[in-house]
């Protein structure tokens, strides 16, 4: 059969496509790029509007209980409007005052970040802060710069984030980020995130970045208060820093979390970052500085043995610790050979890499040394100091946002490699284990002073002479009394640490500056009891009686006081002392025991009773208390 003319005969089968399919490629292009016309156009003008991204505002881990402004409008001398530092955060920031209005032509600085920015132990004038306030003036005075001190003590790197926000609206022109001491001081979990894969967290910060996006999570969180924000499930922070450490005797409180510190490495990243992003967004700069520790003179302040350890392990490891710390002083090199054992059957035990790190310092092993003691700090199950990994974090926050980047831990490194050959960081260079002494306080604004003059920020190049005329107006600020509190207040966190030894150290420092202040108290007392468990009472005895002499009221030295007079026979003196104590109200049941032996040792035992029975209600469990009760009591007949 033939086909009708109007019929079509089937096509080839090799054929060309028919040209119209070609239009869903074309349709799907033209749709997308309507997609992002629309979404360019929306973001501009959200952006007129002055919508803000999430990513700008808020911390993606944790929301924060509404608090108090750092900074309140007064009306100054001259009815001239300033900003000064809000009355009730001055327990944890310096007082500050700059105008409300920004003069033309002037720059303004604000400084973020822990106790380290604050100036801690010390306060602002002697600050890095300070130290560049004074730099700029000296070395630029045809502009004027306001450099004002915006850390506060124990505040981490969300709560500086969280304060950058206030900071914008005060017309900034530099910001200078000193963070990384504080991440683990308050109590945090991230249970809800913990569940959420990382593609999904990833995709949810890059929307973040977007305004249309932010605007539509504001939307939903009106209409759906009960999911409004991180703040929920126990992920609201208080408005003010409510560290750990604060309801401890010491950091018992902490324990080994390998899943919770990387989600705060995580976090810190994202704020670092998110601090830069801020900066830019006000049309500011940002320069990170990278936060050194003290390696080689602070312990770490809680260890606890590798997770996993066998028993035989465990032993073996112990025994090479045992031998090396008594061989350290006599024979550092077989002390070294001991403890690098010991640390390699016990990886993660934070004092044992500790002890390793010093024995090979002490056997001239500089590297490895000091690699020891890097992971004596990240092994710290109480990390009260920056981790190695946010060294690297500093550098990447820097380069994301085009800010600057002082390597403030690679200069201290530097100048103390040039004075001993060996590098390892720690004292004259710090005060305790993170805070700086004054004179390095000084060394980092230069740091940061050369970085803006790198950026273009400044013009301002010190010569000697300024240099020097510098240094002596910042010294001249603070008296030696001062300096000596700022060593005491050192002194009283270590022993509050645990860490004796760290705190009879900084003790005699505050001493040598200051002996008879009230502040001088606790820290003789610190020294005397140090030598006193080195069997030293003879040594110790001076710093007791400075302690009573300067505080006739304290407890402690007279019950130390009479433990030394024991110690050394005197027998008399040690009955006094003891005696003393328990009248001002010391009531710990073995000053009741030690006065009444020795009232039996001079054949009182009548006199005795009393405080034997007072020794046996406060301690009824303690066998030789109700020993002694009995002797006297024979002895006096009863």
């Amino acid at each position: 059969m033939k086909p009708h003319k109007h019929m079509h005969a089937p096509p080839e089968r090799n054929a060309p496509p028919a040209r119209g399919r070609p239009a869903f490629w074309v349709n799907l292009l033209v749709a997308a790029g309507s997609l992002v016309i629309f979404f360019g156009l929306a973001e501009g003008v959200l952006a007129l509007v002055g919508v803000k991204p999430l990513s700008l505002t808020e911390d993606p881990y944790f929301g924060f209980a509404n608090g108090q402004p750092l900074f309140l409008k007064k009306t100054g001398p001259g009815g001239v409007e300033v900003y000064e530092t809000n009355p009730v955060k001055l327990s944890h920031f310096n007082f500050q005052s700059f105008p409300a209005k920004k003069a033309k032509g002037t720059f303004r600085i604000f400084t973020l970040g822990g106790s380290t920015t604050y100036g801690h132990p010390w306060r602002d004038s002697t600050s890095f802060t300070g130290w560049l306030r004074e730099y700029l003036a000296e070395a630029d005075p045809s502009r004027h710069y306001e450099v004002i001190n915006a850390g506060g003590i124990s505040y981490a790197s969300y709560r500086a984030a969280r304060l950058a926000e206030e900071l914008l609206d005060y017309e900034p022109d530099l910001f200078v980020v000193y963070n990384g001491h504080n991440e683990f001081l308050e109590e945090r979990t991230y249970r809800d995130a913990r569940g959420i894969p990382g593609w999904m967290r990833d995709l949810s910060g890059a929307l973040d970045h977007t305004r249309t996006y932010s605007l539509l999570r504001r939307a939903l969180r009106r209409n759906a208060p009960a999911a409004a924000s991180p703040a929920q499930d126990g992920k609201r922070l208080s408005a003010e820093v409510d560290d750990v450490l604060g309801h401890t005797i010491g950091p018992r409180s902490y324990h080994r979390d390998d899943s919770l510190r990387a989600r705060v490495l995580e976090h810190y990243e994202e704020t670092q970052a998110r601090i830069g992003r801020m900066a830019s967004s006000a049309g500011a700069a940002v320069i990170y500085v990278t936060t050194p520790s003290n390696e080689k003179d602070c312990s770490p302040f809680k260890s606890e043995p590798t997770p996993g350890l066998g028993a035989e392990e465990g032993m073996r490891a112990a025994e090479a610790f045992r031998a090396g710390e008594a061989l350290l002083a006599s024979r550092p090199a077989e002390a070294a050979s001991l403890l690098a054992s010991a640390a390699r059957l016990d990886p993660r035990n934070a004092e044992v890499l500790y002890a390793a790190g010093r024995a090979a310092l002490a056997a001239g092993r500089a590297e490895e040394g000091k690699a020891l003691l890097r992971r004596a700090i990240d092994e710290d199950v109480c990390p009260l100091r920056a981790l190695t990994p946010m060294h690297a974090i500093e550098v990447r926050a820097a380069k994301a946002v085009g800010g600057g980047l002082v390597d403030f831990e690679g200069m201290l490194r530097g100048a103390v490699t040039a004075r001993d050959g060996m590098g390892a960081l720690g004292e004259p260079d710090f005060a305790d284990h993170v805070h700086l002494t004054i004179g390095n306080y000084g060394l980092l604004a230069r740091g940061i002073l050369d970085e803006m003059r790198r950026m273009g920020l400044t013009k301002a190049r010190p010569d000697s002479a300024a240099l020097a005329r510098v240094r002596a107006r910042v010294m001249a600020r603070l008296t030696p009394s001062e300096e000596g509190l700022g060593y005491h207040n050192v002194a009283k966190v270590m022993n509050w640490a645990g860490k004796t030894a760290d705190a009879a150290r900084a003790a005699r420092r505050g001493l040598a500056l200051d002996s008879t202040s009230p502040e001088a108290v606790p820290s003789s007392l610190f020294v005397g009891a140090e030598l006193d468990r080195a069997n030293r009472p003879a040594e110790a005895l001076p710093h007791y009686l400075r302690a009573a002499r300067i505080d006739p009221y304290n407890t402690d030295a007279h019950r130390l006081l009479g433990g030394a007079y024991l110690r050394l026979n005197r027998p008399a003196d040690s009955e006094r002392e003891f005696t003393e104590a328990w009248r001002l109200g010391d009531r710990d049941p073995a000053v009741a025991a030690a006065i009444g032996e020795l009232m039996l040792e001079r054949r009182s035992p009548a006199e005795a009773v009393g405080p034997l029975r007072a020794a046996v209600e406060g301690d009824p469990n303690d066998p030789r208390f109700r020993a002694l009760l009995d002797r006297a009591m024979r002895e006096a007949g009863r």
